[in-house]
């Protein structure tokens, strides 16, 4: 028989139904209590390692892509400018006067030789009839020097005097009609007045502007076309243009001049395109967009401009292999419209970044995107970069 005082064991005997009842009901809840509080325990701890390894796993820079293609490229040059009259002149009044008549207004067509304005000329006309009549004096005097130098009556070197003196004379009345010629105002070729200077009444001094006549049927634009695509341009070659006032109504012109020099600021290069406009359906001063096709390669290497990346040192590409990024040199030709050529550094087939190389670098992991994800994430990437920097 145990003794339960030798084991230390104090028993407590309990003879009330009651708690015997509440006691029975509390054990189980508590130990579910109990068992639950360490099964969370132990579902928590095997967790933790599994998320902080797929934290510590290492993300790549989501980006889009597009292959290296083979295809046909058209080389082409586009500029702007401002169309010019070839035959255009500001009249000026060669002699002083008042205007006494003014016969064109602006926007007339006038023809070469047509008389635009007159001024008053009597002055000019008085002192070409003071000259007239000392020449006939001095013709007088010439040739009654040849009959008495005939004679032996007078000196040579006295006749040489009298005859310089003669076309003396008749350089001055030459002189003279001219001053009454240009007393009237002339066309110098067919064209059309743009400007009128002078109103009838005013009094004109040598030098002052008369009028501006310009011919709309001969125009030409002035290019600047980098020295590059400029070695590709030939006398006579097609330019196709449009303007902005015409609703971009197509034209076409050709390329007249090409300067034989190199501008050393701007390293440009002056090209003259000459525009026919016999129907006069532009003006000068219209602005015209234009484009030059100078080169055809049938089978070029092709990569869309926003994969290219760099300046006028160094151009690269990134291609990406194995998951990676990495930064390749290339060498590239011609450009035409959203593609550029490749001359070196990257096969045909090749997978480059096209979208979302702002905060890339050689050797980085990357995640191939869609295009609209590609967008969100470069957009990302962009922030996060200034926020850093910032």
């Amino acid at each position: 028989m145990i003794d339960a005082r030798r084991l230390g064991v104090i028993v407590n005997y309990n003879t009330n139904p009651i708690m015997d009842a509440v006691m029975s009901r509390l054990v189980p809840a508590v130990a579910i209590v109990i068992m639950s509080t360490i099964l969370a325990a132990c579902s928590q701890g095997s967790a933790t390692p599994v998320a902080e390894a797929k934290k510590a796993m290492p993300s790549g820079q989501p980006v889009e892509t597009a292959r290296v293609e083979r295809g046909e490229l058209t080389a082409r040059y586009a500029g702007t400018a401002t169309l010019q009259a070839e035959r255009e002149a500001t009249l000026v009044g060669e002699v002083p006067g008042t205007v006494l008549h003014v016969l064109v207004e602006e926007g007339d067509r006038v023809r070469k030789g047509q008389v635009l304005a007159r001024l008053d000329a009597d002055r000019s006309r008085l002192q070409l009839r003071e000259a007239e009549a000392d020449l006939q004096r001095r013709r007088n005097d010439v040739e009654r020097g040849d009959t008495l130098l005939a004679r032996q009556l007078i000196a040579a070197n006295t006749h040489d005097q009298t005859r310089a003196d003669f076309a003396v004379r008749q350089a001055e009345v030459d002189l003279a009609r001219v001053g009454v010629a240009r007393s009237e105002i002339r066309a110098p070729f067919d064209g059309v007045v743009t400007r009128r200077w002078i109103k009838q009444g005013q009094l004109l001094k040598a030098g002052d502007p008369v009028f501006d006549v310009a011919d709309f049927r001969d125009l030409r634009a002035d290019l600047r076309v980098p020295e590059r695509d400029a070695g590709a341009l030939a006398k006579g070659q097609k330019v196709d243009f449009t303007v902005d006032a015409l609703a971009g109504r197509p034209f076409q012109a050709v390329v007249e001049r090409i300067a034989p020099v190199v501008e050393r600021d701007s390293g440009t290069v002056a090209v003259t395109v000459r525009v026919d406009n016999a129907a006069e359906t532009l003006r000068p001063g219209l602005f015209a967009r234009m484009e030059i096709a100078f080169l055809h390669v049938p089978d070029a290497l092709l990569v869309p401009k926003t994969a290219v990346l760099g300046n006028r040192n160094e151009t690269i590409v990134y291609r990406i292999e194995d998951g990676k990024a990495t930064r390749v040199p290339v060498r590239i030709g011609h450009a035409s419209g959203a593609r550029v050529q490749i001359l070196e550094g990257m096969p045909a087939g090749a997978e480059v970044v096209v979208t979302g190389h702002a905060a890339l670098s050689d050797g980085a992991l990357v995640d191939v995107l869609p295009a609209d994800a590609a967008a969100v994430a470069s957009s990302r990437a962009l922030a996060s970069t200034g926020a850093k920097r910032g």
